[in-house]
Protein backbone atom coordinates (compact mmCIF):
# COMPACT_ATOMS: atom_id res chain seq x y z
CA UNK A 1 0.00 0.00 0.00
CA UNK A 2 3.03 2.28 -0.30
CA UNK A 3 2.26 2.75 -4.00
CA UNK A 4 0.59 5.93 -5.17
CA UNK A 5 1.11 9.64 -4.93
CA UNK A 6 1.61 11.79 -1.89
CA UNK A 7 -0.79 14.74 -2.02
CA UNK A 8 -0.08 16.45 1.31
CA UNK A 9 1.12 15.99 4.89
CA UNK A 10 -0.93 16.41 8.06
CA UNK A 11 0.92 16.45 11.40
CA UNK A 12 3.90 14.98 9.58
CA UNK A 13 1.83 12.07 8.21
CA UNK A 14 2.10 11.62 4.41
CA UNK A 15 -1.34 11.37 2.79
CA UNK A 16 -1.23 9.15 -0.30
CA UNK A 17 -3.64 8.26 -3.09
CA UNK A 18 -3.40 4.73 -4.50
CA UNK A 19 -4.14 4.28 -8.25
CA UNK A 20 -7.17 2.11 -7.40
CA UNK A 21 -8.75 5.09 -5.63
CA UNK A 22 -9.62 6.66 -8.97
CA UNK A 23 -11.83 3.65 -9.77
CA UNK A 24 -13.99 4.09 -6.68
CA UNK A 25 -13.97 7.87 -7.17
CA UNK A 26 -15.43 7.41 -10.66
CA UNK A 27 -18.05 4.92 -9.43
CA UNK A 28 -19.06 7.16 -6.53
CA UNK A 29 -19.25 10.22 -8.79
CA UNK A 30 -21.49 8.34 -11.22
CA UNK A 31 -23.78 7.11 -8.42
CA UNK A 32 -24.15 10.58 -6.91
CA UNK A 33 -24.72 12.16 -10.34
CA UNK A 34 -27.55 9.70 -11.03
CA UNK A 35 -29.06 10.52 -7.66
CA UNK A 36 -28.99 14.25 -8.39
CA UNK A 37 -30.57 13.53 -11.79
CA UNK A 38 -33.43 11.67 -10.09
CA UNK A 39 -33.91 14.55 -7.66
CA UNK A 40 -34.01 17.01 -10.55
CA UNK A 41 -36.67 14.90 -12.26
CA UNK A 42 -38.88 14.85 -9.16
CA UNK A 43 -38.41 18.46 -8.08
CA UNK A 44 -38.55 21.28 -10.61
CA UNK A 45 -37.02 23.66 -8.05
CA UNK A 46 -33.91 21.49 -8.03
CA UNK A 47 -33.66 21.14 -11.83
CA UNK A 48 -30.02 20.84 -12.89
CA UNK A 49 -28.20 20.55 -16.22
CA UNK A 50 -26.32 17.27 -16.76
CA UNK A 51 -22.94 18.98 -16.33
CA UNK A 52 -24.03 20.30 -12.94
CA UNK A 53 -25.24 16.86 -11.91
CA UNK A 54 -21.83 15.35 -12.67
CA UNK A 55 -20.05 18.28 -11.04
CA UNK A 56 -22.08 17.91 -7.85
CA UNK A 57 -21.53 14.15 -8.00
CA UNK A 58 -17.78 14.69 -8.10
CA UNK A 59 -17.87 17.21 -5.23
CA UNK A 60 -19.97 14.84 -3.11
CA UNK A 61 -17.63 11.93 -3.85
CA UNK A 62 -14.58 14.02 -2.92
CA UNK A 63 -16.24 15.16 0.32
CA UNK A 64 -17.02 11.53 1.12
CA UNK A 65 -13.33 10.68 0.83
CA UNK A 66 -12.49 13.69 2.98
CA UNK A 67 -14.71 11.96 5.56
CA UNK A 68 -12.74 8.73 5.08
CA UNK A 69 -9.52 10.68 5.56
CA UNK A 70 -10.87 12.22 8.79
CA UNK A 71 -11.75 8.70 9.97
CA UNK A 72 -8.16 7.55 9.43
CA UNK A 73 -6.80 10.73 11.01
CA UNK A 74 -8.84 9.88 14.10
CA UNK A 75 -6.91 6.61 14.40
CA UNK A 76 -3.61 8.27 13.56
CA UNK A 77 -3.76 11.20 15.97
CA UNK A 78 -4.65 8.92 18.89
CA UNK A 79 -1.79 6.61 17.88
CA UNK A 80 0.62 9.56 17.80
CA UNK A 81 -0.55 10.59 21.27
CA UNK A 82 0.45 7.10 22.47
CA UNK A 83 3.91 7.42 20.98
CA UNK A 84 3.20 5.23 17.95
CA UNK A 85 4.59 6.66 14.71
CA UNK A 86 2.22 6.73 11.72
CA UNK A 87 4.08 6.15 8.45
CA UNK A 88 1.27 7.14 6.06
CA UNK A 89 -2.44 7.26 5.33
CA UNK A 90 -3.47 5.85 1.95
CA UNK A 91 -6.81 6.21 0.17
CA UNK A 92 -7.52 3.21 -2.08
CA UNK A 93 -10.31 1.17 -3.65
CA UNK A 94 -11.70 -0.15 -0.36
CA UNK A 95 -11.52 3.17 1.52
CA UNK A 96 -8.52 4.22 3.57
CA UNK A 97 -5.79 2.70 5.71
CA UNK A 98 -3.34 4.16 8.21
CA UNK A 99 0.06 2.45 8.35
CA UNK A 100 1.69 2.42 11.79
CA UNK A 101 5.24 1.33 12.62
CA UNK A 102 4.18 -0.79 15.61
CA UNK A 103 1.18 -1.68 17.73
CA UNK A 104 0.33 -0.01 21.01
CA UNK A 105 2.07 -1.57 23.98
CA UNK A 106 -1.12 -1.94 26.04
CA UNK A 107 -4.62 -3.26 25.29
CA UNK A 108 -6.27 -0.03 26.47
CA UNK A 109 -4.06 1.98 24.15
CA UNK A 110 -4.96 -0.32 21.26
CA UNK A 111 -8.65 0.04 22.15
CA UNK A 112 -8.42 3.84 22.12
CA UNK A 113 -6.81 3.83 18.66
CA UNK A 114 -9.40 1.36 17.34
CA UNK A 115 -12.49 3.30 18.41
CA UNK A 116 -11.15 6.73 17.43
CA UNK A 117 -11.91 6.32 13.71
CA UNK A 118 -15.55 5.18 14.07
CA UNK A 119 -16.08 7.85 16.73
CA UNK A 120 -15.03 10.54 14.24
CA UNK A 121 -17.32 9.12 11.53
CA UNK A 122 -20.32 8.84 13.86
CA UNK A 123 -19.82 12.35 15.26
CA UNK A 124 -19.45 13.80 11.76
CA UNK A 125 -22.53 11.92 10.54
CA UNK A 126 -24.69 13.15 13.42
CA UNK A 127 -23.46 16.73 12.96
CA UNK A 128 -24.30 16.68 9.25
CA UNK A 129 -27.74 15.15 9.78
CA UNK A 130 -28.51 17.75 12.44
CA UNK A 131 -27.93 20.48 9.84
CA UNK A 132 -30.02 19.10 6.96
CA UNK A 133 -32.86 21.55 7.66
CA UNK A 134 -30.56 24.58 7.62
CA UNK A 135 -28.83 23.39 4.45
CA UNK A 136 -32.17 22.75 2.71
CA UNK A 137 -33.23 26.32 3.40
CA UNK A 138 -30.20 27.53 1.44
CA UNK A 139 -30.69 25.02 -1.39
CA UNK A 140 -32.59 21.73 -1.81
CA UNK A 141 -29.53 20.28 -3.54
CA UNK A 142 -27.27 21.32 -0.66
CA UNK A 143 -29.70 19.75 1.79
CA UNK A 144 -29.60 16.51 -0.18
CA UNK A 145 -25.79 16.55 -0.24
CA UNK A 146 -25.54 17.16 3.51
CA UNK A 147 -28.07 14.41 4.23
CA UNK A 148 -26.31 11.95 1.94
CA UNK A 149 -22.91 12.59 3.49
CA UNK A 150 -24.36 12.42 6.99
CA UNK A 151 -25.99 9.06 6.34
CA UNK A 152 -22.88 7.63 4.69
CA UNK A 153 -20.70 8.70 7.62
CA UNK A 154 -23.03 6.92 10.02
CA UNK A 155 -22.86 3.81 7.83
CA UNK A 156 -19.06 4.11 7.68
CA UNK A 157 -18.80 4.34 11.46
CA UNK A 158 -21.22 1.49 12.18
CA UNK A 159 -19.84 -0.79 9.46
CA UNK A 160 -16.32 -0.41 10.80
CA UNK A 161 -17.52 -1.47 14.24
CA UNK A 162 -18.42 -4.96 12.97
CA UNK A 163 -16.43 -7.33 15.23
CA UNK A 164 -13.85 -8.84 12.92
CA UNK A 165 -10.44 -8.05 11.47
CA UNK A 166 -9.44 -6.07 9.47
CA UNK A 167 -12.29 -3.76 10.54
CA UNK A 168 -11.98 -1.44 13.53
CA UNK A 169 -14.47 -3.60 15.41
CA UNK A 170 -12.03 -6.47 15.02
CA UNK A 171 -9.32 -4.34 16.59
CA UNK A 172 -11.71 -3.62 19.46
CA UNK A 173 -12.30 -7.37 19.92
CA UNK A 174 -8.55 -7.99 19.82
CA UNK A 175 -7.89 -5.35 22.47
CA UNK A 176 -10.65 -6.61 24.78
CA UNK A 177 -9.59 -10.27 24.51
CA UNK A 178 -5.98 -9.18 25.05
CA UNK A 179 -7.01 -7.32 28.21
CA UNK A 180 -9.11 -10.20 29.55
CA UNK A 181 -6.77 -13.08 28.67
CA UNK A 182 -3.47 -11.26 29.03
CA UNK A 183 -2.42 -12.67 25.66
CA UNK A 184 -1.99 -10.43 22.63
CA UNK A 185 -1.79 -13.50 20.41
CA UNK A 186 -5.10 -14.83 21.72
CA UNK A 187 -6.71 -11.48 20.97
CA UNK A 188 -5.49 -11.61 17.37
CA UNK A 189 -6.68 -15.22 16.93
CA UNK A 190 -10.21 -14.47 18.17
CA UNK A 191 -10.55 -11.27 16.14
CA UNK A 192 -9.17 -12.99 13.05
CA UNK A 193 -11.66 -15.86 13.37
CA UNK A 194 -14.51 -13.34 13.67
CA UNK A 195 -13.22 -11.53 10.59
CA UNK A 196 -13.11 -14.76 8.57
CA UNK A 197 -16.71 -15.53 9.56
CA UNK A 198 -17.89 -12.04 8.52
CA UNK A 199 -16.02 -12.33 5.21
CA UNK A 200 -17.71 -15.65 4.41
CA UNK A 201 -21.09 -14.15 5.33
CA UNK A 202 -20.44 -11.21 3.00
CA UNK A 203 -19.51 -13.53 0.12
CA UNK A 204 -22.61 -15.66 0.73
CA UNK A 205 -24.96 -12.67 0.94
CA UNK A 206 -23.32 -11.09 -2.10
CA UNK A 207 -23.85 -14.28 -4.09
CA UNK A 208 -27.55 -14.34 -3.15
CA UNK A 209 -27.98 -10.68 -4.16
CA UNK A 210 -26.16 -11.34 -7.42
CA UNK A 211 -28.47 -14.25 -8.27
CA UNK A 212 -31.52 -12.11 -7.48
CA UNK A 213 -30.48 -9.39 -9.89
CA UNK A 214 -28.86 -6.89 -7.51
CA UNK A 215 -25.65 -7.04 -9.51
CA UNK A 216 -23.69 -4.06 -8.21
CA UNK A 217 -24.59 -4.55 -4.53
CA UNK A 218 -23.90 -8.27 -4.72
CA UNK A 219 -20.58 -7.84 -6.50
CA UNK A 220 -19.48 -5.19 -4.00
CA UNK A 221 -20.32 -7.41 -1.03
CA UNK A 222 -18.44 -10.30 -2.60
CA UNK A 223 -15.44 -8.03 -3.19
CA UNK A 224 -15.50 -6.93 0.45
CA UNK A 225 -15.69 -10.58 1.50
CA UNK A 226 -12.72 -11.62 -0.65
CA UNK A 227 -10.75 -8.67 0.69
CA UNK A 228 -11.59 -9.76 4.24
CA UNK A 229 -10.56 -13.36 3.55
CA UNK A 230 -7.26 -12.16 2.12
CA UNK A 231 -6.60 -10.05 5.20
CA UNK A 232 -7.50 -13.00 7.44
CA UNK A 233 -5.13 -15.28 5.54
CA UNK A 234 -2.30 -12.74 5.81
CA UNK A 235 -2.87 -12.38 9.54
CA UNK A 236 -2.78 -16.15 9.99
CA UNK A 237 0.55 -16.27 8.13
CA UNK A 238 1.94 -13.57 10.41
CA UNK A 239 0.89 -15.56 13.48
CA UNK A 240 2.52 -18.70 12.07
CA UNK A 241 5.74 -16.81 11.38
CA UNK A 242 5.74 -15.38 14.92
CA UNK A 243 5.38 -18.91 16.30
CA UNK A 244 8.39 -20.12 14.30
CA UNK A 245 10.53 -17.13 15.25
CA UNK A 246 9.73 -17.55 18.95
CA UNK A 247 11.12 -21.10 18.79
CA UNK A 248 14.42 -19.97 17.28
CA UNK A 249 17.46 -18.95 19.33
CA UNK A 250 20.46 -16.86 18.39
CA UNK A 251 22.59 -19.99 18.10
CA UNK A 252 20.22 -21.31 15.40
CA UNK A 253 20.96 -18.34 13.17
CA UNK A 254 24.64 -17.92 13.99
CA UNK A 255 27.08 -18.85 11.24
CA UNK A 256 29.62 -21.57 11.98
CA UNK A 257 31.45 -21.99 8.68
CA UNK A 258 33.64 -19.26 7.26
CA UNK A 259 35.80 -18.93 4.16
CA UNK A 260 39.08 -17.03 4.00
CA UNK A 261 39.26 -14.76 0.92
CA UNK A 262 42.21 -13.05 -0.70
CA UNK A 263 42.41 -9.34 0.14
CA UNK A 264 42.97 -8.45 -3.55
CA UNK A 265 40.11 -10.57 -4.81
CA UNK A 266 37.11 -9.08 -6.62
CA UNK A 267 33.75 -8.84 -4.86
CA UNK A 268 31.96 -9.90 -8.07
Amino acid sequence: MDQGWQILKIRGIPIRVHPSWFVILLLATSAFAQQYAQTAGLNTRASLPAAWQWGLGLVTALLLFVSVLLHELGHSLVALAQGVKVSSITLFLMGGVAKVERECSSPWGALAVAIAGPAVSLALGLALLANIHSASHLSPVLGEMVGELGGLNLILGLFNLLPGLPLDGGLVVKALVWQISGSHRRGVEVANSCGRFLALMAIGLGTVLLLRGAGLSGAWLMLLGWFGLGASRNQAQVLALETILKQLRVRDAAGRRFRVLEAQGSLR
